[in-house]
């Protein structure tokens, strides 16, 4: 299993940021399950192929259309080959933690499906399935297995090439090259220039599209993306406030402070402590006999 090193921004088939736990390599079907390196800072980098993540523990980050600020929970992200990105798992303390499942696919599989050609969160419980199943078949050990995870692995390829986003008729394909930088830099500074420029356009068709295929402007955009990646890290982790604030892209707490009782009608602290009497709540009722 060949694993990233800082170096490399072009990672080859089958390669991905993280340790190996299992993997298994067949006609051009690579299956890997990992656990998120501590000790390595994931960069902004490029898949030469088309791939999967299921996402099984661990906050994941992702500029996938249709995928949240920040995932707590199960999430399958399909890439297409070429995507740049800067996926990765956010710490709940201190420590980078994190667990998944990759599914790369070769080009020769690929040019047989009709595909979505951008990088692209999978919602359908029933998909979600087939990749958990995929999960459990690789600590198998059967004459039948290969086949079985072959089957499985064409299975979502098949599912994925029936997706169709709302409006993929009629966006551009520059629109998601400039949501995508906005999501992978929504701790940072950025101007509309810069997005237009990524993008290939002018700064004035940029916002005026934006807003008629997303319903907000850039700006809106980013600042929604930060708020809900706040909400998850106040939820999800220990983290100190200062920390959530400035890696969620606020100037400092006060302004993290502001900007979030202004969505929400809550401080970040007392809607942590809202969320953790919630969660408290619901683990009593799961407990009751």
């Amino acid at each position: 299993m060949r694993v990233a090193s800082l170096g490399h921004r072009s990672l080859p088939f089958g390669t991905f940021y993280g340790r190996p736990e299992v993997r298994h390599a067949a006609s051009g079907i690579d299956i890997s399950v990992l656990n998120a390196d501590p000790h390595r800072v994931v960069e902004r980098h490029t898949h030469d192929d088309a791939h999967f993540v299921l996402v099984l523990d661990g906050l994941y980050v992702s500029s996938a259309v249709g995928a949240a600020a920040v995932s707590s929970g199960r999430a399958l992200v399909f890439n297409p080959a070429g995507t740049t990105h800067r996926d990765r798992f956010e710490p709940r303390s201190r420590i980078v933690e994190g667990r998944f499942l990759t599914l790369s696919l070769a080009t020769d599989l690929m040019d047989a499906a009709a595909t979505v050609d951008v990088a692209t969160a999978l919602h359908d419980a029933r998909v979600i399935a087939i990749a958990e199943r995929l999960v459990r078949e690789c600590h198998v050990h059967s004459r039948e297995a290969t086949l079985v995870r072959e089957s499985l692995a064409l299975s979502l390829l098949s599912a994925v090439s029936q997706v169709r986003q709302s409006n993929a008729s009629c966006a551009p394909a520059w629109l998601a090259i400039a949501r995508e930088l906005l999501d992978d830099r929504c701790s940072e500074d950025v101007r509309i220039g810069e997005v237009a420029q990524a993008a290939g356009v002018h700064p004035v068709h940029l916002a005026r599209v934006f807003r008629r295929h997303l319903g907000c402007t850039p700006g809106d955009y980013m600042r929604r993306r930060r708020l809900d990646r706040a909400r998850v890290l106040l939820r999800e982790t220990t983290r100190a406030l200062t920390d959530i604030a400035l890696s969620s892209g606020f100037v400092d707490q006060s302004h993290f402070t502001t900007a979030f009782k202004g969505d929400t009608a809550l401080t970040p602290s007392a809607y942590r402590k809202f969320a953790c009497r919630q969660s408290a709540k619901r683990d009593e009722v799961t407990a009751l006999p």
